[in-house]
């Protein structure tokens, strides 16, 4: 009898959320129904009128996927007030993960523990730290559980920090007291799981763990199949692109570091460049971004393809954030160099190969400088471009990314 597991998480899958979360969600769905037979148990951190089952091509919906239970999370809803005042206290006042404004959700641990009293579960899937620990799965151990945990909360607080400007002393102070928190939540995640994937090489080099593994995350097409590499960028292109969910700020953060302190150099050095921004973006802010010169907010993009292939690189500026960036495998799937700084490519397979493809520069100067000269000079760029998909078709791949999941399904739970 195949095994029931059931899938944890927060994030609708690709594509009704087209965010690397939703793909992660897609991409992790897609391998462990090889294992066995996968129910979701959805947190709904986006409000009561959230129905996944009534949204448009919802796989939910369809039956496709199959929904065993979707719990709103207090914060969201008629007792939002209260939720966020108890949460301000825990992260003043409390202790452990606490202190990352955490509360485990008394329905969602109710409904969970029904479920396995009942025998309907075999193994637990928690997608993410947070809904993992909100879920109450970090609390007690009754079934096998393996969290994907592609958020390490403590590596991407620590990377938060460091990108704050020393000037900015409450923030650092409340992300110095935040750590306390993720710290805890790193720690018990440690001690109660069977099994952490994270999305970062560097991470888990650092915890040096037997039931620690890296499972890298991957960009999917339009239409969720794998990417396949663009022709060589334009000689003469002068475009530079980005994509992301600018509401979410370690996306945005970065870009307006990128816009403050790089777009200016290179405009002035080249003034035909351009840069294009795909991806939901704020109004006061694509309204801020319009403003600057031959920058140019899209808004969504539903095909982003056509918009890979007029670029000449693709611009990365994440300062902080956990796990492998997407985007950056995204840029490199379709045969694209991204620029950034070190942080963007922190986690990423074999570094020392994307030192010679990227172009890694912290310093505003030297990243307009290096941008500029790859603009002007084709024969480089394209170089760099045929690396690029070389290293990802050698590190990245769905297939590999499958076959990581069922091996560690099978050590967990067995499989028969």
């Amino acid at each position: 009898m195949p095994k029931k597991i059931l899938f944890v998480t927060s994030f609708p899958p690709f594509p009704m959320d087209r965010s690397g979360g939703g793909i992660r969600s897609r991409l992790l769905l897609d391998a462990l129904a090889e294992c066995g037979q996968v129910s979701i148990f959805y947190l709904n951190y986006r409000g009561a009128d959230h129905d996944l089952q009534k949204i448009p091509g919802s796989p939910f919906g369809n039956g496709t996927l199959l929904l065993s239970e979707s719990v709103l999370i207090p914060g969201h809803g008629s007792g939002k007030v209260g939720a966020y005042a108890a949460k301000a206290f825990d992260f003043v006042a409390g202790r452990g993960m606490a202190a990352a404004g955490l509360r485990v959700s008394k329905e969602a641990r109710r409904l969970m523990g029904e479920m396995i009293d009942r025998g309907d579960v075999d193994l637990v899937v928690g997608r993410l730290s947070r809904p993992t620990a909100v879920a109450g799965l970090l609390e007690e151990r009754r079934v096998p559980l393996i969290v994907d945990a592609d958020d390490w909360e403590p590596s991407r607080t620590i990377a938060q920090i460091r990108a704050t400007p020393a000037h900015n002393v409450p923030l650092r102070i409340f992300l110095r007291r935040y750590l306390q928190g993720s710290q805890a939540l790193g720690d018990r995640l440690l001690e109660r799981a069977d099994h952490v994937w994270l999305a970062s090489e560097a991470d888990t080099s650092m915890l040096a763990r037997p039931n620690v593994t890296t499972l890298p995350n991957l960009p999917l097409a339009k239409a969720g199949e794998s990417i396949a590499p663009l022709d060589r960028s334009a000689r003469d292109s002068k475009t530079l692109f980005a994509v992301g969910q600018w509401s979410r700020s370690q996306n945005s953060d970065g870009m307006k570091w990128f816009l403050r302190n790089v777009w200016p150099l290179l405009v002035e050095r080249m003034p035909e460049v351009e840069l294009r921004i795909s991806g939901d973006t704020p109004e006061a802010l694509a309204r801020e971004w319009r403003a600057l010169p031959n920058v140019r907010p899209l808004g969504f993009v539903d095909d982003l393809r056509a918009e890979y292939d007029k670029a000449a690189l693709v611009a990365a500026p994440i300062t902080w954030g956990g796990g492998t960036k997407i985007k950056v495998l995204e840029a490199l799937a379709y045969g694209r160099v991204p620029v950034g700084p070190d942080h963007a490519f922190d986690g990423l397979a074999d570094v020392s190969s994307i030192q010679a493809i990227a172009a890694v520069e912290n310093d505003p100067a030297r990243t307009a400088e290096t941008i500029a000269s790859l603009l002007d000079d084709p024969q480089a760029r394209h170089a760099r471009e045929v690396a690029a998909v070389e290293y990802y078709r050698e590190n990245y791949s769905v297939a590999a990314f499958n076959r990581h999941v069922r091996n560690t399904v099978e050590q967990v739970v067995g499989l028969e």
